[in-house]
């Protein structure tokens, strides 16, 4: 028997790694939106959505169903409350990891069991009272000793789980009949580990019989679970990764599932009980007994006993999808309420013809909803949600929405899906542009109380008054819109220059939201050239501002890694932001000049180098305003006056080509203008780009005519 290197979870990783249905946390950041028609990899929210990582919808869909408590997301102190979110987020709430945590996966195997299974074999020796103390010993040492790790050859690959080629174990020497089958047991054990699985199913096959109740029922198992690893080293290519369904060992996977379910039969509230069970699915998976997989599945997700907790439902969603592949492209296997719904609302996203079999299988129709009444049974509930969502996200029918899902918003609580009907009901009205709309996001506040849901609801609020022109109220003292990132994005894309000072000044304002606000008005003041009010709100800047660091604003929050929102360095505006040694003054005195004379050749190269040594080179990047129809949240038309977009490029060549500018002014232009291209050959100053020959036309231009200059002794290149 070939001795593979792969351990088990590799083996099923690399088979089920292209067909993961939930598909995998992508690093996209998320649409700040809940009407979302195609998958978001980052941005699922706590209600049932085609956009939602298909784990997440079954989970919140668990906890309705079975009971568990579903924790409040963890946050690093000083980090917004999670709003939109990965599966990722959602799951290592159930480990107790801190966000932004990496988690190595153990990869299972059958070594695992290794430490377990000494200390059970110690305990039920100890306990037989007819094996005798001198036996006893060099059993459980045997065992004790007993290590299947096996090194490689080859050092770059990883530990292998046994070795086939082992020689069997010499057995210890012992003297009663229950020590020697102890030992027995023993032997059978380690050609298990060692991947000798014949040698090892004979030997535990005769023990079914064994006077030690623990070692009939851990025999009896352990047949099961030696046919199963059998299976799969012959269903593994040499490479290590699973051969295609047809090429795999099924005969001997159903083997193994039907030696789980005759344990099962013998013990169904065995020790092993709980494991026999997920292994039953592990011998359908590798069998590729899809429809039998499937109902297993749905009969989980779909039961009503409680879950002990969330990491053990967590367990099972991840379960669900890693070993069931693809259920979209074959959904005539999936028969209960809750998969059904998860798998629906799946195939119900956006994808074009040539990528919806890896995206989301074939499109779900109205008629074939209806087709599926009868498996829904009395879960009307669910049923009707599941047609809402196909009018609203498929066929564009937020009137039915209104039909099928009735007005039951004022509650004290919400379960998930009572919730998601009620949000689906809301998003209706707002596409509808339904007068009431506003008043029935209100009116879900108080019965918002299970974690996700309040997050969510905000957001819906938020795109509402910004699309109905009343940004004023999310900022007003009573919006329940409290999210700090939410509101930050408003005031950095759409908020106006009266808002934005408002927020600046109000007294009872989160600290860094007054910040936000004022960095944002002071540098689009500043860049698009209001300067007169600019030197107005300068005066609100505090004299020991910060005037270094990097600042993104929203940009780069992520609910998973870079939760936190950074402090804006607003010293960059005052008096000891970088000016160079141009021997400009300070940043406001050269405002002032400009404001004076806003011609004027000196504090116009002052103002350059200003943007320059103080990273507002990245604004002429600045993209142009987002449509009024943009489905998100801070995507509609700006309130802040364009007014005129400052570029370095453009001043520097009006002032190389200015009759008035003195030789200095025309050198430390021509220098600064060559060097907008550099490194990269890309301009990074703004304004118009010009060929490199233009580039080389400067540069010899500032070496002919001021070859005395300062600017073109320190210049050795053009890009």
């Amino acid at each position: 028997m070939r001795t593979k290197w792969i351990a088990l979870g590799a083996v099923i990783a690399a088979a089920l790694g292209a067909i993961a249905w939930a598909c995998a946390d992508a690093g996209e950041e998320p649409t700040w939106a809940l009407a979302k028609k195609d998958y978001d990899p980052g941005g699922g929210a706590g209600m049932l959505l085609p956009s939602n990582d298909t784990r997440i919808n079954m989970f919140l869909l668990l906890a309705d169903r079975r009971g568990f408590r579903v924790e409040e997301p963890a946050v690093e102190e000083g980090s917004p409350p999670v709003a939109l979110f990965p599966w990722m987020v959602m799951e290592r709430q159930t480990r107790g990891t801190k966000p932004g945590a990496f988690e190595d996966p153990v990869e299972p195997s059958r070594c695992q069991s290794v430490t377990a299974g000494n200390a059970a074999f110690a305990a039920a020796l100890r306990a037989n009272p007819n094996v005798p103390d001198a036996d006893k010993q060099p059993l459980i040492a045997a065992r004790a000793a007993l290590s299947p790790w096996v090194k490689p050859a080859e050092e770059y690959m990883p530990m292998v789980c046994g070795d086939a080629k082992a020689a069997p174990l010499a057995p210890p020497a012992v003297s009663s009949p229950a020590g020697r089958e102890f030992a027995a047991y023993l032997a059978a054990t380690q050609s298990f580990y060692g991947g000798a699985f014949d040698r090892a199913a004979d030997g535990y096959r005769g023990l079914a019989s064994a006077s030690d109740p623990w070692l009939r029922e851990t025999a009896l198992y352990m047949v099961a679970r030696t046919l199963l690893n059998r299976a799969i080293d012959r269903s593994a290519t040499d490479y290590g990764s699973i051969a295609p369904v047809d090429k795999r060992d099924a005969a001997g996977a159903r083997e193994a599932g039907h030696a789980f379910e005759a344990y099962l039969q013998s013990y169904p509230s065995g020790r092993y009980a709980r494991s026999a069970r997920g292994l039953v699915r592990r011998a359908q998976w590798l069998a590729g007994d899809d429809a039998d997989l499937a109902a297993e599945y749905g009969r989980q997700l779909s039961a009503t006993t409680p879950l002990p907790n969330a990491a053990e439902a967590a367990a099972i969603v991840d379960e669900v999808d890693n070993k069931l592949g693809l259920p979209t492209s074959k959904p005539e296997i999936v028969r209960d309420p809750v998969l059904l719904a998860v798998v629906d609302l799946h195939r119900m996203r956006g994808g074009d013809a040539g990528n919806r079999e890896w995206c989301c299988g074939p499109p779900i129709t109205r008629e074939e909803i209806e087709r599926q009444r009868p498996l829904f049974g009395r879960d009307s509930e669910l049923y009707d949600y599941v047609r809402a969502a196909e009018a609203y996200f498929v066929r564009d029918d937020p009137r039915e929405v209104l039909q099928l899902l009735p007005d039951a918003a004022r509650q004290k609580q919400f379960s998930y899906l009572q919730f998601s009907r009620q949000m689906l009901r809301g998003l209706a009205l707002q596409q509808l542009g339904d007068r009431n709309a506003r008043g029935f996001w209100l009116s879900l506040f108080p019965g918002a109380t299970r974690p996700y849901q309040w997050p969510a609801l905000e957001l819906a609020l938020a795109i509402q008054e910004e699309r109905s022109g009343r940004l004023d109220l999310v900022f007003a003292p009573d919006s329940p819109v409290t999210h700090p990132v939410m509101r930050q994005m408003l005031l950095e894309n759409v908020a106006g220059p009266d808002l934005l000072r408002q927020q600046a000044t109000r007294p009872g304002a989160p600290k860094l939201e007054r910040e936000v606000a004022l960095y944002t008005l002071l540098e689009k003041e500043l860049w698009r050239g209001f300067l007169p009010q600019f030197l107005g709100d300068l005066r609100l800047v505090p004299a020991d501002a910060e005037p270094n660091g990097f600042y993104a604003g929203t940009t780069y929050y992520d609910a998973r890694f870079n939760s936190h929102l950074d402090r804006p360095p607003l010293g960059k505006f005052g008096k000891d932001a970088r000016t160079g040694n141009a021997g400009c003054p300070a940043m406001p005195a050269t405002v002032a000049q400009l404001v004076a004379a806003p011609r004027a050749i000196r504090p116009r190269l002052c103002m350059a180098e200003y943007f320059r040594l103080n990273g507002f080179d990245d604004l002429s990047y600045e993209a142009p305003a987002p449509p009024v129809s943009g489905e998100g949240l801070a995507t509609s038309r700006e309130q802040f006056p364009k007014g005129r977009a400052y570029s370095r490029l453009e001043e520097y060549k009006a002032i190389m080509a200015d009759p008035a500018a003195s030789a200095d002014d025309k050198a430390l232009a021509l220098n600064r203008a060559v060097r907008c291209y550099a490194p990269s050959r890309s301009n990074s100053c703004g304004g118009t780009d010009v060929a490199l020959s233009v580039r080389r036309a400067w540069f010899n231009r500032l070496k002919a005519e001021y070859p005395q200059s300062r600017w073109a002794k320190e210049l050795k290149y053009y890009w």
